[in-house]
């Protein structure tokens, strides 16, 4: 029998995005470094920062490879 390995890839991606506009009260359209655009959104333990973050603000959001139109942000940059 030949082992099967999994398509999904298990790793997340770091990356640093500039935010374009806050269009909910925990998410935000934002741009990638490749210009891809993405929501990008803040977790609860994060919150402190919807009082911070402002259009052209670049931050550091984690991704899953899987799906780059989703951002999960975890600071300021």
């Amino acid at each position: 029998m030949s082992q099967q390995t999994s398509s999904y890839p298990s790793q997340y991606v770091d990356a640093v995005c500039t935010i374009i506009e806050r269009f909910a009260p925990t998410a935000y359209h934002a741009t990638l470094p490749n210009g891809k655009k993405t929501v990008a959104f803040i977790q609860k333990k994060e919150e402190a920062l919807l009082e911070l973050i402002r259009p052209g603000d670049r931050v550091n959001v984690t991704i899953c490879p899987a799906d780059f139109d989703r951002a999960r942000i975890r600071s300021l940059v």
